[in-house]
Parts: structure tokens; C-alpha cells; sequence
């Protein structure tokens, strides 16, 4: 019975085989949809066979994180090398998964494969251009964010010593790097540490971001972070113009630095890098002229501390000089007073003996043994003066000279102690904030970076507290 009322139902009803519905649709696409459209949309997945030489991809549009619309699409292998050929020499890069791409296409259907595009061509300047687009977004939103130079408004150790390395181990732009550090000509010694990671493809962002982090993490071991790479095409790039990569560099509490070799082509990572330096190896060409420029300061300190010292040295010589000089010279006029004396005294003595000699003869007996006791006693007692005197004469002039010299000596030792060289030998350090002598604790914030100078290195620290030395109060 069930039979028969399902025969009876297909007598009563019209209906269309699916082939012949399909073909329905097809005609209608056909006379409906005639004409060739310019379409923007993303490749979502691509296959090219090699055999055949067709290349099937498919498309989607997004809108946020929703995939609004999708469809599949067909170059067959007539047109396909001549667009692929065409897109490459443009952009430098095969046409590849998360591109935007702007194509001529004709809607085709077909009663097996279904609704699908036929892709006539495509303009690979809509995806240089959307790339720019994408560029100039992403720098909008870090500048309203207002971080976009936050990683330049970092201080820069005076030597960049300890250096974390983003790149491929295997890429020409690192071996390029390793070779003008390890090899310079000042033969400065570098610590540098390579973290892995894709520069191109999809898996780039995602490797890069994750690179940075292990950077970031060991950050106290570490005075800077460059990422490297040995050139490529402008499309490559796009890794580099990725808004989480560019936000981490920006907030990143090591200064990053860039050399991906594009020297026209500006990356949103080098724009918002401490320092962008076109190519590996005038990455490594900054940090030897870093270590440089240092060390080209310690040797003017130094020539400076020796000129002051010399300049000191004569200076207490020629006091020196003076006062030896000023000694003889009063030595000189006291020994000559001391002689006129002497002879005043003789000439006095003569006259009061002559004059003696005139009186009467019964007090010349009692004035000769007064006279010759007094003459006598006068006689030793300057005698005995001058010998006193040229004793000192003898040991002053020596005694004042020895005491200078020990003087000068123990002058020229404390300039020695106080070298700065020798002061950090004990122990004593020197800390920067920004670049500067930090002096005042009072001028430290919390989470300031500073840098303290070592005797044979150097130590950047976050600042976690500050508190006034209630000692010195």
C-alpha cells in the first residue's frame, strides 16, 4: 500500500532530477552573470598542482575574527604562470595564505564542483598598497595608545656588551652579524646569545612574538635585543607589521634594535624599535662603534686626569723652588747682619780700648783685667754665635727641602688613591639614571632603570624601592 501511494504522489506532483535543478542554476548564472568582476578577498588556503599546473584556492572575507563570506577558486594553468610570473616580479613573493589580493574574476558553476570563481588576474599593487594600509593603522593605534616611542625614550648603556639576538640561525644576515662583531677591529669581546625564530611565512609573528618573550624574561642577563634578517621581499615584511610584535617591542624593557635589510621599506617594528639600522651588519657596526665611543671617553678622562696630575706636580715644585730660593736668600742677609754686627762690635772694642789707654794710670790697671776678661768673653760668645748660625746655615735649607719633597709625595699618593680607576678597585661603584650620576635618591622612581659601573663591568637594575639614609640624617 505504501507503494503504491508514493507512485501515486510522484504521478501527482512535478519534479526535476538534481542534474537537471543544477543545470537550471548553471543556465541562470550564465545569463545572470555574465561579465568578469574585480573582487577583493583573502586567501584562505591555496593548492597548485604541479602535474596539471592548475592552481585552486580558497577565499574568504573576514570582518574581525568572522568570516563573512567564502568561496572557492580556479587559475587554470594557462593563466597561471603568466599571473604567478607577474605577481612575483612585482612583490618579490609567491601568492600565499593571509594575503589580500585584488582579482578579475568570472562566477562559474558546475553540477558536480558546484558555484566557484574563475580568477582571470590579479593586481599585485592592491597588495602592496594593503600592506601600507595595514602599516599605517597599526602606527595610528600605537600612537594613541601613546607608545610608539616609548622603546626610544630608553637609555642606552655607555657599552652594549651582553646582546640577545632574534634571527635564523641558518639566515646570511646573522652569519653576516657574528662575523663583523667576533672580528672587529679593536678587538672588543661580545656576549651574544641567539633565540630562534621564522622571519617569514606564516609561522613568522608567532615565532618572533615568542622569541622576544624568552628575551624579555631573562632580561637582567641581557643589554639589548636586535632582530636580524638577510634581506628578502617587501612582502616578507608583512611579519614586521604585525600590531602584538610592535606593541611588545614598544613596551619592552631591553631596547630593541632592527636590521632586517630593507633600506626604503620602514616596518612598523622599526618604527617603534629604540634604533632601526637598515642591515645586520650595520647593526653590528653600531655596537662596536658604542664600545668605541667609550672607550674613547675613558682614554680622554684618563689623558685629562694625567695633565691635571703633571700640572699639579709642577706647581707644587715651583712653590717648592720659591721657598728653597726665599730660605737662601734671608739665610744670606742674616749671616751678613750678623757679621757688620760682629765688626761694630770689634771697632767698639778697639775704641774703648784706646780710649781706655788714655786714662789714668791708676785706672788702666783696674779697666786691663776687666777689659781683657770682657773683651775675651765677647770674643767666644760671638764666636760661639756664628758657629751656632752656620750650623743652621748648613741644616735648614736641607731640612725645609726634605720636608717639601715628603709633602708632594704624599700629595701625589692621594691623587693616586682618588683615580677613579682605583676608587672603583675597592669596591665603590657608580650608579646612571638616564645617562646621568645618580647623586640623590630622591630623583629615583619606582621601576626606573639604572646602569651601575663596576671596576671590570657594569650592572642594569630595576628599581623595586627607595629610602633616604636615615644615618646621615
Amino acid at each position: 500500500m505504501k507503494n503504491l501511494y508514493q507512485c501515486h504522489i510522484l504521478v501527482k506532483m512535478n519534479y526535476l532530477m538534481l542534474s537537471e535543478l543544477a543545470y537550471l542554476i548553471k543556465l541562470t548564472i550564465q545569463s545572470s552573470i555574465n561579465d568578469e568582476y574585480w573582487v577583493i578577498a583573502e586567501i584562505a588556503q591555496i593548492n597548485c598542482h604541479y602535474n596539471s599546473g592548475h592552481c585552486y584556492l580558497d577565499l574568504v572575507e573576514k570582518q574581525g575574527d568572522v568570516t563573512t563570506a567564502r568561496m572557492r577558486a580556479t587559475i587554470w594553468a594557462s593563466l597561471f604562470r603568466q599571473i604567478g610570473s607577474n605577481f612575483r616580479a612585482l612583490t618579490g613573493q609567491d601568492l600565499q595564505t593571509g594575503m589580500n589580493i585584488l582579482m578579475l574574476a568570472r562566477v562559474t558553476y558546475h553540477e558536480v564542483h558546484g558555484l566557484s570563481l574563475n580568477i582571470r588576474d590579479i593586481d599585485p599593487r592592491y597588495t602592496l598598497g594593503e600592506m601600507a594600509l595595514k602599516r599605517k593603522r597599526i602606527i595610528e593605534q600605537l600612537s594613541k595608545e601613546g607608545i610608539i616611542d616609548k622603546n626610544r625614550q630608553l637609555s642606552l648603556p655607555p657599552v652594549i656588551q651582553n646582546i640577545a639576538v632574534i634571527s635564523s640561525a641558518t639566515a646570511a644576515g646573522y652569519g653576516d652579524f657574528l662575523s663583523r662583531l667576533d672580528n672587529n677591529d679593536y678587538g672588543y669581546r661580545f656576549c651574544h646569545r641567539l633565540f630562534q625564530a621564522y622571519l617569514q611565512g606564516d609561522k613568522a609573528e608567532g615565532s618572533i612574538l615568542s622569541a622576544l618573550k624568552k628575551c624579555i624574561r631573562l632580561k637582567v642577563h641581557f643589554d639589548a635585543v636586535v632582530i636580524i634578517r638577510g634581506g628578502g621581499s617587501t612582502v616578507d615584511l608583512h611579519s614586521f607589521d604585525s600590531y602584538p610584535l610592535a606593541k611588545m617591542i614598544a613596551l619592552s624593557p631591553l631596547p630593541v634594535f632592527t636590521g632586517i635589510g630593507h633600506e626604503k621599506d620602514e616596518t612598523v617594528a622599526d618604527r617603534v624599535s629604540n634604533m632601526r639600522l637598515i642591515t645586520p651588519t650595520a647593526a653590528a657596526e653600531f655596537l662596536i662603534s658604542k664600545a668605541k665611543q667609550f672607550e674613547d671617553r675613558v682614554d680622554d678622562l684618563r689623558q685629562r686626569l694625567i695633565i691635571r696630575t703633571n700640572t699639579l706636580v709642577e706647581r707644587e715644585k715651583h712653590q717648592l723652588n720659591n721657598i728653597a730660593g726665599s730660605l737662601i736668600s734671608h739665610s744670606r742677609y742674616y749671616l751678613k747682619t750678623a757679621i757688620t754686627a760682629l765688626k761694630s762690635n770689634i771697632y767698639m772694642f778697639h775704641t774703648h780700648a784706646l780710649s781706655a789707654l788714655r786714662t789714668p794710670s791708676l785706672d788702666l790697671k783696674a779697666f786691663e783685667g776687666r777689659l781683657k776678661n770682657a773683651g775675651e768673653g765677647l770674643i767666644k760668645n760671638n764666636h760661639r754665635k756664628l758657629g751656632e748660625l752656620r750650623k743652621v746655615l748648613s741644616v735648614y735649607p736641607g731640612h725645609m727641602l726634605s720636608l717639601q719633597l715628603r709633602i708632594l709625595e704624599s700629595y701625589e699618593i692621594k691623587i693616586n688613591l682618588l683615580a677613579p680607576r682605583e676608587v672603583m678597585k675597592r669596591g665603590y661603584s657608580i650608579t646612571y639614571l638616564k645617562g646621568k650620576v645618580l647623586k640623590d635618591p630622591g630623583s629615583v622612581r619606582k621601576d626606573d632603570i639604572i646602569s651601575t659601573k663596576l671596576h671590570n663591568g657594569s650592572i642594569v637594575s630595576i628599581v623595586e624601592s627607595t629610602g633616604e639614609d636615615k644615618e646621615s640624617e
